[in-house]
């Protein structure tokens, strides 16, 4: 099937009832004068143009979370042409359905639109959407922030990751009428890192009418950096390099590996040492592309009151129980760790062992740490979004996995499979465990498909407001709660840390292997990775 873009034809295959075009460029190649650039607009091309297989993501850092999870190597990649999207449509037929536009997680360092988990497929056929995934650059490409190094022609370096997305969304508001969609009623929803972008761009003024609804799971509005501190991390990576003087020309020259290998040894570094959460890269408040942070620009209402739905999972911490050497306090070491975190430790630990009276110290870092990342933010982020629209509804996944004996729970990215409809997908079993309920694929599916056609949920889930805080709790039952919460939110864990100045935990306890770490670092080693 062909489909005619304002670039050129690009022609499809049929995926079962829908049809797939992968590969698609909304970009021009980000390499030469255009490496640690704005996006361009991808040059035409005459005759139709093959999008039957998944284009390259962004060269990444080696994913080690990812391959554990879901026993998935790393993604092709190519920096000449990463940025790259893929539509499932029901049809190429004149119909103007409504737009899922998908933003993939990773920690702002890895992730691709052409992960199997985010296929689009099933979404697609099940409920007449037409869905897009979405590369864009990651790490030292999409996030270094240069303006100190190179001037102010660079002041939007450390947003590039956004600046793509936003590209991606333009092209889909130029194009994707030729692929039967609406692109009056556009949607975007995304996951961890992918989340943390979406709010970020409710705030970003050139993003501002490119979409109509989000949806933001597993993110938070703090996970941002000040250019003083984005320029330390800079400073770092260039010394990593070898290069004393930054000059453009340099830059553009050295290869794409050294690149990626000086962030690598970047982030051993800071998890190391307990930096933040240990993650060099995320948006930058530049005053150029991101004005302020996302969390203070929606409470002080400059923001568009796009209807949101976000949510976060009951044991997000738990994935990083699958990290190499996850983190084994000694008591002493555990009081000191929620002393840091909380504003009263002793409370704080307390409260987290009446919840999960048989977890163990592990586990119990591994609570604190979904805490801080994911379900604290997310709470207030919710609050101050219910503040500025009623349009906001609140979700909980809680249907824990039974894989390698349930030591996984409701934990971070465990969502993801059921959104998509994709429980047979290679790998997911490994993540989910044996017979996941379809019926919850079939209740998440249904319920984003209706928040992006409608922008609304139906009566029997209520807006979320500061005083109900109405939650849909996804189970194998589902059902709706009034703050299911609240015993967390009263313990103010990691209160608006974000990454401005470095915050995280300071708190060190030992792991298995002696080395050091820190609450943050351990959230780090993959916040938002891979299926994140």
């Amino acid at each position: 099937m062909i489909a005619h873009t304002r670039h050129g034809a690009v022609e499809g295959a049929a995926d079962g009832p829908v049809t797939v075009f992968k590969g698609v460029p909304f970009a021009a190649s980000p390499v030469g004068e255009l490496r640690f650039r704005p996006p361009r607009p991808p040059a035409p091309w005459t005759g139709v143009r093959p999008a039957l297989e998944y284009g390259p993501a962004v060269p990444q850092s080696y994913d080690a979370l990812a391959e554990e999870m879901l026993g998935r190597g790393p993604f092709p990649a190519s920096e000449e042409s990463c940025l790259n999207l893929n539509v499932w449509t029901p049809g190429v037929d004149g119909e103007r359905r409504p737009v899922m536009v998908w933003i993939h997680g990773g920690a702002f360092l890895n992730g691709s639109g052409g992960d199997v988990t985010y296929d689009g497929a099933r979404l697609a056929a099940r409920h007449d959407v037409v869905v897009v995934t979405v590369n864009y650059r990651v790490g030292v490409l999409g996030f270094l922030h240069l303006a100190d190094a190179l001037g102010e022609e660079y002041a939007g370096s450390g947003n590039l990751g956004l600046l793509d997305q936003i590209a991606a969304l333009r092209w889909v508001g130029e194009n994707i009428e030729a692929f039967g969609g609406d692109p009056g009623n556009v949607t975007v929803f995304g996951q961890s890192a992918g989340a943390m972008s979406i709010v970020t761009l409710l705030t970003v003024p050139a993003a501002e009418g490119l979409f109509h609804r989000a949806v933001a799971q597993s993110g938070s509005a703090e996970l941002v950096r000040d250019p003083g501190l984005a320029a330390a991390v800079t400073r770092e990576l260039l010394d990593l390099l070898g290069v004393d003087e930054p000059a453009e020309q340099r830059l553009r020259e050295i290869p794409v590996a050294d690149l990626i290998s000086a962030e690598e040894a970047l982030c051993s570094a800071m998890r190391a040492r307990g930096d933040g959460v240990g993650l060099p890269f995320t948006p930058v408040v530049d005053g150029v592309v991101l004005p302020a942070r996302p969390l203070d620009a929606i409470r002080g209402g400059a923001v568009p009151a796009v209807p949101l739905l976000l949510g976060a999972n009951r044991e997000e911490g738990r994935l990083f129980l699958l990290t190499p050497q996850p983190p084994v306090p000694d008591e002493a070491a555990l009081t000191a760790l929620f002393a840091d975190s909380c504003a009263d430790g002793v409370e704080a630990l307390e409260t987290f062992r009446s919840l999960d009276p048989g977890a163990s110290p592990a586990e119990l870092v591994a609570t604190l740490i979904g805490t801080r990342l994911f379900v604290a933010p997310t709470d207030r982020l919710a609050e101050a979004y219910a503040a500025l629209t009623p349009d906001v509804w609140r979700y909980l996944f809680a249907w824990r996995s039974r894989a390698r004996d349930g030591v996984l729970g409701a934990c971070h990215s465990m969502e993801l499979p059921f959104v998509f409809d994709n429980l047979d997908q290679p790998g997911v079993r490994l993540f989910t465990g044996p017979n996941p309920p379809q019926t919850l694929a079939d209740n998440m599916g249904e319920a984003w498909a209706a928040f992006a056609r409608h922008g609304r949920m139906p009566a029997d889930w209520p807006r979320y407001d500061a005083d109900s805080r109405w939650t849909r709790v996804f189970d194998t039952a589902d059902t709706t709660e009034r703050d299911p919460f609240g015993p967390l939110r009263r313990l103010d864990v990691g209160a608006e840390s974000g990454v401005r100045s470095g915050a995280g935990s300071g708190a060190q306890f030992s792991t298995r292997s002696g080395a050091r770490s820190g609450a943050g670092s351990g959230a780090g080693s993959g916040a938002g990775s891979g299926a994140g």
